[in-house]
């Protein structure tokens, strides 16, 4: 349930039982010893800052069930290196990643249709993420000051890239990356080369 374990900062690995569905509301929120966690295959929906503020959780790995990683469900999960989004996620919510600094890339699966506002903003260590072209729309400060952000992987053409609306401060202080799509590849300035 929601707050469930809140600023239980102690409390170093859980191993969360079979017939879970949900992990709610700030359900490990805050706690600052939580260096790992098993998600277990039947978990549905990660909720809005499950796991906010776990600065020594390194890793996680989601089971294939879920389909919903809510707002700021990482947030500020700043010793993450390394996340598992499986091919059932649809949702990534908003700030769900917002300030991991250690996470360095991140593969986005093909089903996955919204992201949300700073979704990886402030993600100042990825250098390179992955985007499905079932994606239309990028909203605010998605990448915003991702500095180290070179390499953007697009499932996709150069047309279908162009075709996704993009809010217009979606890549502020970003990283001097390149898009490279199926067809060709666009810098950051808008230049299109086709293959």
């Amino acid at each position: 349930g929601d707050y469930a374990f809140y600023s239980c900062s102690s409390l170093t690995s859980i191993s969360i039982p079979d017939g879970v569905t949900s992990i709610g509301i700030s359900a490990f929120s805050r706690c600052t010893g939580l260096t790992s966690v098993s998600i277990p295959d039947g978990v549905t929906n990660i909720d809005e800052l499950a796991f906010s503020f776990c600065i020594a959780l390194t890793s996680v790995s989601i089971p294939d069930s879920v389909t919903r990683i809510g707002p700021l469900a990482f947030r500020d999960c700043s010793a993450l290196t390394s996340i598992s989004i499986p091919g059932s996620v649809t949702s990534i919510g908003d700030m769900a990643f917002y300030a991991c600094s250690s996470l360095t890339s991140v593969i986005i699966p093909d089903r996955v249709t919204f992201i949300g506002d700073s979704a990886f903003s402030v993600c100042t260590g990825l250098t390179t993420v992955s985007i499905p072209g079932s994606v239309t729309k990028i909203y605010d400060n998605l990448f915003y000051y991702c500095t180290a952000l070179t390499n953007i992987q697009f499932s996709g053409t150069i047309a279908q890239w162009q075709a996704i609306y993009f809010a217009s401060s979606w890549d502020s202080y970003s990283g001097d990356y390149t898009v490279t799509c199926t067809d060709g590849t666009i810098a950051k300035d808008g230049t299109v080369t086709y293959y």
